[in-house]
C-alpha cells in the first residue's frame, strides 16, 4: 500500500477545509491553546488521575502512573463549569455527544421504565429511539406545537401520567428559542427525571445568555463539547443534586468507559476555562450575529423563520426557507462550488419544507460581527442564485483566522 497517497490526499483535503466558509450548527473551532497537545506523544498514555505524592495511582486490584498536571488542570476546569451550570457535579470522561446520552440514560433508569423523548421530524436526535431499545427501556414522544415552537404541555402531562414515564430526555437538534422547561416541569412535578441535552447549546447556557436548565426544572445536563461549546469532539454530564451524581457516576465512572481519552480531555478541559474567561461577550456575540444575519438575508427576499420571542433567533441557529428556490440538492451543490458549507433541512418542523440551517458559532469566534453577516448573507445569496462568488468567498475567509474569546 502506498501509504502516502492517501495521506497526501488527506492533506489536499486539509487545505480545502480551510478555504471554506464553514457555517454549520455542528462544528466549531477551538483555540490554538486548546490544541495545544493534540499532537502530544502524552495520548499515547491512558489518564487514570493524578496519583498519590508518588505520581502512583491505586485501584487495589490495578496500578498506573498518575499524571498530576492533568487532574489539576480538570479539577480547575470542573470546578469552572459547576460554576457555570450552578451543578453539584459534573463528569467530563464520557467520550462523544451520542455516548454522553447512553451514560446519562443507562446510570439514572432501569431496564423496563418508559423514557419520553422528542421525535425526529421534531429534531429530535437519530440515535436515541434505538438506544432505548437496545438497552430495554420503553419509549413514548413529547408533543410539539408548531404554532408557537413550544412543547404542548397538555398533552405531555397526559402522556407521562399515563405510561408513568421515568425520565424525560430533551433531545432538539435544532431550535431557536429555549424550550419551556419550566412549564414542562410545574406539570409533570417533581417525580420523572428531565434530561436536557445542551449539544447545540452549551456556551450559551454557560455564557448566561440563553437558559438555566437546572433552574427551570431539570436535573440532568447532557451534551456533546463541540458546537457553541468550541472544544473537541466529546462529551459531558452535568448533575443538578449531589445525591443523583453520586448514583450516576458510581454506574458511569464504573463501567461506562475505559479511558476517558486524554488526547481530548485536556482540550475540553482548557476550553471551559476559556468559557469562564470569555463566555459571556462570546455568547452574546453569537446571538447578535444571528439576528443580524437572519435579518440580512431577508432584506434579500428570503422567508426567516422566527423564535417564538419575536425575535429571528436566540441561539446560534439560523433558518432561511429555500423550498420555493428549486431542487434542494442542486442548491446545496451551488453553495459547496462556492466553498460555502452549511446544512440544509427539511421536516415536520418546518411543515414539510426544506430550510438552511445556519450555524453562527465559529464565524463569531473568528472574530466576524454585523457587516460580516451581511457580507456572508450576499455570498451566499449569490451562489444559491447560481453566481460564481468563490474566490470572493476565499478571500473574505482568509481575512478571519484568529481564534476569538480564547487565552490565545
Amino acid at each position: 500500500m502506498d501509504i502516502h497517497k492517501h495521506i497526501n490526499q488527506i492533506k489536499l483535503d486539509e487545505v480545502r477545509n480551510n478555504d471554506f466558509l464553514h457555517l454549520t450548527a455542528n462544528e466549531a473551532q477551538m483555540s490554538d491553546t486548546a490544541r495545544t497537545f493534540l499532537g502530544s506523544k502524552m495520548n499515547e498514555r491512558y489518564y487514570m488521575g493524578g496519583g498519590n505524592d508518588n505520581y502512583i495511582v491505586d485501584f487495589g486490584h490495578f496500578t498506573a502512573l498518575g499524571i498530576k498536571s492533568v487532574e489539576c488542570l480538570l479539577e480547575a476546569a470542573k470546578e469552572a463549569a459547576k460554576e457555570m451550570l450552578g451543578a453539584a457535579a459534573v463528569n467530563l470522561n464520557v467520550l462523544s455527544g451520542v455516548h454522553s446520552m447512553m451514560c446519562s440514560l443507562l446510570s439514572t433508569t432501569e431496564p423496563g421504565e418508559t423514557i419520553m423523548t422528542v421525535p425526529l421530524e421534531y429534531g429530535g436526535h437519530f440515535a436515541t429511539v434505538g438506544i432505548l431499545n437496545k438497552i430495554g427501556r420503553k419509549q413514548v414522544f413529547a408533543d410539539f406545537d408548531f404554532s408557537n415552537l413550544k412543547f404542548d404541555i397538555e398533552k405531555i402531562a397526559k402522556t407521562v401520567k399515563e405510561n408513568n414515564v421515568k425520565a424525560i430526555y430533551l433531545d432538539v437538534s435544532y431550535y431557536l428559542n429555549p424550550h419551556n422547561l419550566k412549564e414542562i416541569r410545574e406539570a409533570i412535578g417533581p417525580g420523572p427525571i428531565i434530561i436536557y441535552d445542551a449539544s447545540h447549546t452549551m456556551g450559551l447556557i454557560m455564557g448566561k445568555q440563553f437558559q438555566d436548565p437546572f433552574r427551570d426544572g431539570a436535573n440532568v445536563i447532557s451534551a456533546n463539547t463541540h458546537k457553541t461549546l468550541p472544544g473537541p469532539h466529546k462529551g459531558m454530564i452535568a448533575f443538578k443534586d449531589k445525591a443523583l451524581s453520586d448514583k450516576a457516576n458510581a454506574i458511569i465512572d464504573g463501567f461506562l468507559y475505559s479511558s476517558p481519552h486524554m488526547i481530548h480531555l485536556v482540550p475540553l478541559a482548557i476550553t471551559l476555562l476559556e468559557m469562564k474567561e470569555f463566555g459571556q461577550a462570546y455568547a452574546k456575540q453569537i446571538i447578535s450575529n444571528s439576528n443580524d444575519l437572519a435579518k440580512s438575508f431577508e432584506d434579500l427576499g428570503y422567508e426567516v423563520r422566527k423564535a417564538n420571542t419575536g425575535r429571528y433567533s436566540e441561539d446560534h441557529q439560523v433558518h432561511v426557507f429555500i423550498d420555493k428556490m428549486g431542487n434542494y440538492l442542486d442548491l446545496y451543490k451551488n453553495l459547496v462550488k462556492n466553498n460555502i458549507s452549511t446544512n440544509f433541512e427539511g421536516s415536520e418542523l418546518a411543515g414539510g419544507r426544506w430550510f438552511i440551517r445556519i450555524g453562527t458559532q465559529e464565524v463569531t469566534r473568528r472574530g466576524m460581527k454585523k457587516a460580516e453577516m451581511e457580507k456572508i448573507a450576499s455570498l451566499m445569496d449569490k451562489a444559491l442564485k447560481g453566481d460564481n462568488v468563490k474566490d470572493q468567498t476565499v478571500s473574505f475567509n482568509n481575512q478571519f483566522r484568529k481564534i476569538h474569546y480564547s487565552f490565545d
